[in-house]
């Protein structure tokens, strides 16, 4: 029994590797104008440890080893050492002849060749591979297209040698009627030159707003677009097309690998300064630092290693640690989404959202899944890769708007602070102003008018008495004086034009400076403490003028429009440097020109002074 057992299992086993090992024939018929049959499932493949040539494929012992591919429309290999033979035969029915199109998956072939039977033999259709410049293919067209002629009522057989040693082997075959064939080119150009172009213009983009912000996230975005550009070059082979990358040292300049980690790499770096509210000192930051210059470093070697081709199992250990440490990068990108937005950052959902198509692609890409995309691209992996930029760029951008409202908010309170200080302090002088000019006048003014009482009264030296008496006089009048300059008598009931025209009038007697005063309008939302403040100011104004304008005449001129008011003072004096403008009247004449929400401008040279005081009036016509 159990020998029947056996026999009848090898007989089976037997008989699932012959099926296994026969070919059926692809009917060119399967070729339709809209449709886009993979063949994998038709073609037989060899797979030998050494080099095995053309002439003796097609004899025995090979030509009996080739086994059926499986009926996946991408078979991914991986790094192998092995070489490969592909045979497959094509039938016509047809009483005409059929013109098709073989459409390669491999991206990174050295060398490859196609031979057709004939009635004189063997007839080879041209080598491809990027040995080979772009304009000696076969056929032009940035993915690996032989195209073939079946004769009618004729079966060919096809062999197909690859050379795809250093580099990550992908089978995938496809058989197209020409228009077809056509439609995915126009297909494959138009989206991915408007993927392309929308990247391009998401980089100058970026790369205008670093140099408008000096925002260093709009920098290291921009680098990352360009190499989310040259992936994109790379993955679709049109860098052979468009960038005469069409040689050995063009193509091998860069390895495919290499490009993803360092591009996965940048994008950590954007989001470690997108996410202000993780800490530098949280295990979260510490690592994904580290992934990321793991990323980096694996990327520089990696480029090393592709051009060089060092044996083939190291290779193999470089390649797995930029492709294992690229995937380990994109979950710690979305474990900082989550984390952000769980810290309360709420522009994290944009990200997370932005990310999420090229994350699905990103995975997929990296796990391999097959998927006819390879042949038949945009994937979801480049189509994610447009959207993710384009949605970070909004987010960088809403990102800069958030930070400059978060800005003017901080701001505004801050100014709204440093008014009421200074309200307080302006205030503060006001009352003890007050003060000191009630003191004066009821006191010392009282106090010397007793003086000179007594002092008639005193039996003394007639010159000296008069004498006395003048000081008395003087010091009287000086005191009357200083206790109007600090507290104007019924300023309260006085319009400001009246306070100071008599102010004004009061320089002209005292002072050798011809002084005028104009006003034109008149405004009446400026409160009385409003008023002290423009009072105060021309005050200072004059002051400055008097002691350090060396100046013969001035004006005064106040103009109230429909949104502003105005304050001009000019003299004639000598002006000033930058460095005298800063003493301590000025310094007073801003506080006050701050506390009434206003602006001075200051313009002064060796023909004088002119100082212009601006206050909105806008706000106080709202407010009334």
């Amino acid at each position: 029994m159990a020998a029947f057992l056996r026999t009848t299992l090898l007989f089976i086993a037997t008989l699932v590797c012959a099926v296994k090992s026969v070919s059926q024939p692809i009917d060119a018929a399967i070729c339709k104008e809209d449709s886009y049959p993979v063949v994998n499932g038709y073609v037989e493949v060899l797979k030998t440890e050494v080099l095995v040539q053309f002439d003796s494929v097609t004899k025995p012992p090979y030509d009996s080893k080739f086994i059926r591919l499986d009926n996946d429309p991408i078979i991914h290999v991986g790094y192998d050492e092995f070489h490969y033979w592909f045979r497959f035969k094509v039938r016509n029915g047809d009483s005409t002849s059929k013109q098709l199109m073989l459409l390669l998956g491999q991206l990174g072939m050295r060398e490859g060749e196609l031979f057709q039977s004939s009635d004189d033999g063997w007839k080879s259709l041209g080598k491809i591979g990027y040995s080979y410049s772009f304009e000696s293919r076969p056929y032009a067209y940035a993915h690996y297209t032989y195209p073939i002629t079946i004769g009618p009522k004729t079966t060919d057989t096809f062999y197909l040698t690859t050379d795809e040693s250093h580099a990550y082997r992908v089978i995938a075959l496809a058989l197209l009627h020409p228009k077809a064939q056509k439609k995915m080119e126009a297909r494959f150009y138009f989206s991915f030159g408007l993927m392309i172009g929308m990247l391009l213009l998401f980089f100058f983009f970026n790369f205008y707003l670093y140099f408008s912000t000096l925002d260093k996230i709009h920098f290291w975005y921009s680098l990352y677009i360009a190499v989310q550009v040259l992936l994109l070059f790379k993955h679709e082979n049109l860098d052979a097309q468009f960038l005469g990358m069409d040689s050995r040292s063009g193509y091998r300049t860069l390895g495919m690998a290499g490009v993803a980690a360092l591009s996965i790499g940048m994008l950590i770096q954007v989001l470690q300064l997108f996410f202000t509210n993780i800490e530098s000192k949280t295990l979260l930051y510490k690592t994904t630092s580290i992934v990321k210059w793991i990323l980096f470093l694996s990327a520089a070697v990696h480029f090393v290693v592709f051009y060089i081709e060092i044996p083939h199992r190291p290779e193999i250990i470089l390649f797995e640690i930029a492709n294992k440490s690229t995937f380990v990068g994109l979950i710690l990108i979305v474990i900082n989404c989550i984390y952000s937005l769980y810290k309360g950052f709420s522009t994290s959902w944009l990200i997370l959202v932005g990310l999420l198509i090229f994350l699905i692609g990103g995975f997929e890409r990296i796990l391999f899944l097959t998927s006819s995309s390879y042949l038949f691209p945009p994937s979801l992996f480049e189509i994610g890769m447009v959207i993710e930029t384009i949605v970070i760029s909004f987010g960088l951008m809403y990102r800069y708007r958030v930070y400059q409202r978060e800005k003017e908010k901080v701001t505004s309170e801050l100014q709204k602070q440093k008014v009421v200080q200074v309200k307080r302090i302006i205030s503060a002088q006001e009352e003890e102003r007050k003060r000191i000019a009630e003191d004066l006048h009821d006191d010392l003014g009282s106090n010397l008018a007793v003086i000179k009482l007594n002092l008639q009264s005193l039996e003394s030296d007639e010159g000296q008495k008069a004498s006395l008496m003048q000081l008395l006089d003087d010091t009287s009048a000086h005191v009357r004086q200083v206790s109007h300059n600090l507290m104007p008598p019924e300023f309260a009931s006085t319009s400001l034009k009246d306070v100071i025209a008599a102010y004004v009038q009061q320089l002209n007697e005292d002072s050798r400076v011809s002084f005028a005063f104009y006003q034109k309008g008149g405004s009446k939302y400026f409160g009385k403490d409003e008023e002290l403040m423009i009072y105060r100011i021309v005050m200072e104004l004059t002051n400055n003028i008097l002691k350090h304008a060396e100046a013969t005449e001035a004006t005064i001129q106040l103009f109230y429009h429909d949104e502003s008011f105005e304050m001009v003072v000019e003299d004639n004096g000598k002006g000033f440097s930058d460095g005298s403008g800063n003493g301590i009247g000025l310094k007073s004449i801003q506080s006050r020109v701050q506390y009434l929400q206003g602006e001075l401008a200051i313009d002064s040279n060796k023909a004088g002074t002119t100082i212009i005081v601006s206050i909105p009036l806008k706000s106080r016509q709202n407010d009334s």
